[in-house]
């Protein structure tokens, strides 16, 4: 059988982390984590009474930058979304991605980023975000993009190349479309370091990319070509 794998990361960082990763820190800035939030909230529509689901919420950031229409989260992790509750207004419910606690066609948005990896049956968080999406309603959703040398996470269950999430989505999705993006050599130069300082590493080139983003913003990993480790789908029902 084989091992359970348990999603930590808010234990091990704290129940907030997305927070300091969009703050205008250049030491605790994510660029490339702001450029997937960048390119969902790019894709929602401007309706002022719409209904927005995200699943896997987490600490509620995300929600915070969409900031439009009437705002849902669901999460597993209990202390994220204590947090999240006195960041944004917005429900909030402790829910697995695979049973939705909501009633059919309730939904005119559903975002999904960094949760389909997680799971080990990808397929019903695609059938409940069906199910809980109105006629026309849309799912956006990330994720990584497979490699041959194997998973990019412990934490993750199972990955996909883009024909097999985009077969996957197709089947419960009539308009899908993927989008990839975020060049691996750029993503190489933002994670590589240069050594430590004491408890420090000198991480030159993530610091000078954050620079340039919150100088300037303006994303690398949203514009430059080259081998994409990151992808996107827009799907309608």
């Amino acid at each position: 059988m084989p091992e359970k794998i348990t999603f930590n990361k808010y234990q091990l960082r704290s129940p907030h982390y997305h927070w300091q990763q969009i703050s205008r820190n250049i030491f605790t800035f994510n660029a490339f984590v702001f450029a997937r939030y960048q390119q969902v909230i790019k894709l929602i529509p401007h309706k002022k009474n719409q209904k927005i689901l995200d699943i896997g919420c987490g600490d509620g950031v995300l929600l915070s930058l969409i900031n439009r229409g009437r705002l849902y989260g669901i999460d597993l992790d209990q202390s994220s979304l204590n947090y999240a509750a006195t960041k944004v207004k917005a429900k909030f419910l402790k829910a697995p991605a695979e049973l939705l606690p909501f009633q059919s066609g309730f939904f005119d948005v559903v975002i999904a980023t960094e949760i389909i990896e997680h799971l080990d049956q990808p397929q019903k968080l695609l059938a409940e975000a069906n199910r809980v999406l109105k006629s026309g309603g849309r799912l956006i959703l990330t994720t990584p993009v497979k490699t041959s040398a194997g998973l990019t996470d412990r934490l993750h269950v199972q990955e996909f190349t883009s024909p097999e999430l985009l077969l996957l989505c197709r089947r419960y999705f009539k308009r899908v479309k993927i989008n990839c993006s975020h060049a691996l050599w750029l993503r190489n130069i933002y994670t590589g370091s240069l050594g430590s300082l004491g408890h420090y590493h000198l991480e030159i080139g993530r610091w000078l990319i954050n620079s340039l983003v919150l100088l300037t913003g303006w994303n690398p990993f949203l514009n430059l070509l080259g081998h994409p480790v990151q992808q996107l789908v827009e799907a309608q029902k």
